[in-house]
């Protein structure tokens, strides 16, 4: 088979268009001077000049016929690049030996420059250690014979590389490890010889560090001279893994590809998260000279790719054929950090079995490099704007012990939180933080206009650490999140049978902050009401249904459920079931929530009582495993000191006993009698959401400490139970869109409220929203109305990509001028961890090979491949090029055309 292709200087596209410009120019140029010849010569004498031109420019492109020649059955070969981020990390910190030897595979210094076999014995010790210890570790005791066995070889093999040590190691191992062991073994009898062995082996582990620390000095002592090893040295630094893998197999030194190519039918592609795309780079073996794609994928995964490419060859395979196909060899160039998609051990099993055989080459250092990063950041994506912002950064620090370091957050370069702190080298910590938004926000709501009013401010924050010197990459040291930061009052209704301490400090609590506006309805025989009051006044339950779904939290005392009347039952549920308000019950010992029925309040409960009653005190609280998870119930971040807190706070004197129902969710407990009792209960109603108290006594919690737990715990509570706040609205229309960030993919819920001219909801509209994005509308959500509540409109958009939308409303009879707010949410890319883990994952490489049947080899064994790869083929691949633009032919098709014009020219009279 000849195929032609182009390897010069110029990429085919520009090489053409260079060519045509020349020759249209040269052929305009020349028929200025043939106005006055006959028709066909006044076209053919710049036609001839100008193909000459072309045929001269296209010499710039390369051309070249390849022949390719199939002897016999070749074997399949797909080779799979990862082209994830993580193959751009570079390994400076690889061991020394491995570093001497890629760098000899890749051609940058001769072969045998450096002798590494010390560092391959001590390796080789550390093999068989590795095995010893492992035996020593089972769960059961290993037998006596076998555990004797394994002694034996291993003392075998220790004898064995003795002699090759350096000379003060030797001396170490001999008398530290050798001695020791053979002392123990030979003491049957002793029942702590297991302890023994493994207290050795770690005397062994430290020796052989020695050793390599050793080599490393003797090899940088006597070759710090050597301008070649050095500059070797420094390349393989400052090259990534990708680079290295394409290098390696293109390198002269082993040519890898072309030997492989020769004997089989080769694919390479580059695996770029869930897709594959052909690798130009190998297209063909001539071509040395063009860069690797630049866009990296930011998430590694090693299944799905694969899969989809095997079985698309499959496919039309069995189209063509039914014959039996020759077994594939998948070769995957990775450093194995996968991270989405399904398994890939799984996936090379299935493979495996059905003919494809995984060769999975490792590239990356073995160990994890110096480096910090922002692993994860916790934060609540709801904040009163006068509220203290509090979360924790999760950061894991492979740093030296003792570096400082700077951890801040910041908004558009405004430093808003920052502590320093010293280098811990552990693989995960908790970084606490917490700062103000007021002034932001103050800041924020002076750039919108007076007629759209924002309920719920989005904002951009950045966590970040400050780059240390010697760290791997920087660029994860830093990580984004935005939240909404609420800007408007929330309405609560606190309704009681009398004035307890626990509705009293309650009331206190709200009052008092700015950002909370309460109506207290106390109504009962014993108090001034006996009647409850109705009105639209201050302190008066609402006299109709809309009144009372402007609330956004109703907490529900002790009262005598016979002062409402059947309907205000109606409105109390549908406020929750429908409107999504929250609902807090406060129980006490009048028994008054125990005669809510069904035709009341009872269907929200989501306890039942018990018959009896607790005899002993309550002891202390303890938030169950579902309370430690909420945000509502964190004081602190770190989940220890949380439960400890909770613990510590005073429990009340006497509480009610009560089970939860089935599907409601117990959040806190008291000890009582030495048994956890549900304290408080939540579950969901409807739209809505219900949290129980079997107690009256949080007024306890601010013994000695004031508002500091009460105060922070019922705002938490609060904003819990009640339903989110639209995020903008000018004077008839209110949207929101949820949260102010979502992942891609996802889908995104549209909540619209719509108000006619009358200052009414506005029923049965046409509306929808509109999502832009870059300026340009990409989707339009249908809005439906709600049935049960007047002017509510709901939709949800389909799956959304990532970049940052707005989302504007048109309804019937509005004018686009007139429905101004808008809102805006960010779709984010997930989080995959990518540039996290800095080393190789070779255990994973290794069970995927073992997984289909293959093998799993080093960066620096890949000139060991294509013998590997051999036996898949009967056949072999003959291929040759001719190159067009240096052979005769082309030189003669433009000494031909020259000639033609100049014999023509020539008859015609033309100089």
């Amino acid at each position: 088979m000849t195929t032609l292709r182009f390897v010069g200087d110029l990429p085919l596209w520009l090489g053409l268009v260079l060519a045509l410009f020349v020759g249209a120019m040269s052929w305009r140029y020349y028929r200025r001077e043939s106005f006055d010849l006959p028709h066909r010569l006044k076209w053919l004498l710049p036609l001839l000049r100008s193909l000459a031109f072309f045929l001269g420019i296209m010499l710039l492109t390369g051309p070249v016929l390849h022949h390719r020649t199939v002897i016999g059955e070749l074997g399949r070969v797909k080779i799979f690049v990862d082209g994830s981020n993580s193959m751009t990390l570079f390994d400076r910190h690889m061991d020394l030996d491995r570093k001497l030897k890629i760098a000899e595979q890749l051609g940058w210094m001769p072969n045998g420059t450096v002798d590494t076999s010390a560092a391959e014995i001590v390796k080789e010790l550390s093999t068989a250690r590795k095995i010893f210890a492992a035996q020593l570790s089972d769960k059961e005791i290993p037998e006596e014979k076998t555990l004797q066995r394994t002694a034996e070889t291993f003392n075998k093999q220790l004898k064995n590389i003795l002699p090759k040590l350096p000379a003060t190691v030797q001396a170490s191992l001999q008398a530290d490890v050798l001695a020791p062991i053979e002392n123990v073994m030979g003491n049957p009898s002793d029942e702590t010889r297991i302890e023994q062995l493994t207290a050795l082996l770690a005397i062994c582990e430290t020796l052989e560090e020695v050793a390599i620390k050793r080599f490393e000095e003797s090899l940088q002592a006597g070759h710090s001279q050597s301008q070649s090893i050095q500059t070797a040295l420094s390349l393989f630094d400052e090259t990534p893994r990708w680079r290295r893998a394409e290098l390696g197999l293109k390198a002269a030194s082993a040519n890898v590809l072309k030997q492989i190519r020769e004997k089989h039918d080769v694919e390479v592609v580059r695996l770029t998260g869930v897709q594959t795309e052909s690798d130009q780079l190998f297209e063909h073996a001539a071509n040395t000279e063009k860069e690797a794609p630049v866009q990296f994928s930011n998430i590694t995964d090693l299944s799905s790719g694969i899969v989809v490419k095997q079985q698309g060859r499959s496919t039309s395979q069995n189209s063509e054929s039914s014959t039996p196909q020759p077994e594939t060899a998948i070769v995957l160039l990775s450093d194995g950090q996968h991270n989405s998609g399904p398994s890939p051990q799984q996936t090379a099993r299935v493979l495996g079995s059905q003919g494809g055989v995984f060769y999975c080459v490792s590239f990356g250092a073995s160990a994890q490099a110096p480096d910090i990063a922002v692993v994860g950041i916790e934060y609540p994506e709801l904040v009163f704007q006068k509220d203290q912002v509090r979360g924790v950064i999760t950061v894991r620090d492979r740093m030296p012990l003792g570096k400082p370091m700077v951890v801040q957050i910041t908004h558009a370069d405004q430093v808003l939180w920052q502590q320093q702190l010293l280098t811990q080298n552990v693989s995960e910590r908790k970084i606490e933080f917490e700062f103000e938004i007021d002034k932001l926000v103050e800041n924020f709501g002076s750039q919108f206009t007076s007629d759209i009013q924002q309920h719920a401010l989005p904002l951009k924050f950045e966590a970040s650490i400050a780059p240390l010197a010697d760290e791997a990459e920087v660029n994860n040291n830093r990580r984004s999140f935005q939240l909404a930061a609420i800007t408007q009052s929330y309405k609560v209704l606190l309704i009681d049978g009398r004035s307890r301490w626990e509705t009293r400090y309650l009331r206190n609590v709200f009052e008092r902050d700015e950002q909370w506006s309460i109506d207290t309805v106390i109504a009962g025989a014993t108090t001034d009401d006996a009647v409850l009051p109705r009105g639209k006044l201050d302190n008066h339950f609402p006299d109709s249904r809309d009144s009372l779904f402007e609330y956004d939290l109703v907490i529900f005392g002790e009262i005598a459920p016979e002062l409402f009347q059947e309907h205000e039952f109606m409105w109390l549920r549908e406020f929750v079931e429908v409107r999504g308000g929250g609902m807090v019950f406060i129980d006490g010992h009048r028994g008054l929530l125990k005669q809510l029925d069904e035709n009341s309040l009872g269907s929200l409960l989501p306890i039942s009582w018990r018959a009896e009653q607790f005899e002993s005190k309550p002891v202390s609280f303890q938030l169950s495993e579902k309370g430690a998870q909420e945000n509502a119930l964190k004081l602190s971040i770190d989940d220890e000191a949380n439960r400890r807190l909770w613990s510590e706070l005073p429990p009340p004197h006497s509480m009610l006993a009560v089970d939860a129902l089935p599907g409601a969710e117990v959040l806190l407990e008291v000890n009582v009698a030495g048994v956890q009792q549900p304290a408080m209960v939540t579950h969901s109603y409807g739209a809505g959401r219900v949290l129980y108290l079997a107690f009256d006594e949080t007024w306890r919690w601010r013994y000695k400490v004031a508002d500091v737990w009460h105060q922070r715990i019922w705002n938490q509570l609060a904003k819990y139970v009640m339903p989110r706040p639209f995020a903008v609205s000018d004077e008839y229309l209110s949207l929101d869109t949820g949260s102010v960030s979502y992942e891609s993919g996802e889908t995104v819920p549209v909540r619209v409220r719509l108000l006619g001219l009358d200052g009414k909801p506005l029923n049965n509209a046409t509306a929808d929203a509109m999502l832009w994005k870059d300026g340009r509308i990409v989707s339009t959500i249908h809005l439906t109305s709600d049935a049960d509540v007047p002017g509510m409109y709901h939709g949800l958009s389909g799956e959304v990509t990532e970049g940052s939308y707005e989302v504007s409303v048109r309804a019937s009879g509005f004018s686009d001028a007139v429905l101004k707010a808008r809102t805006q949410f960010d779709v984010l890319s997930p989080e995959s961890g990518e540039m996290v883990e800095t080393a190789a994952n070779e255990t994973l490489l290794e069970q995927m090979a073992a997984a289909s049947g293959g093998m799993s080899l080093r960066e620096e064994e890949l000139y060991k491949l294509p013998e590997l790869l051999n036996p898949l083929s009967s056949g072999r691949v003959v291929e040759s090029d001719t190159q067009i633009g240096q052979s005769y032919w082309w030189f003669t098709a433009i000494i031909l055309l020259l000639t033609l014009e100049w014999i023509l020219r020539k008859r015609t009279g033309l100089l």
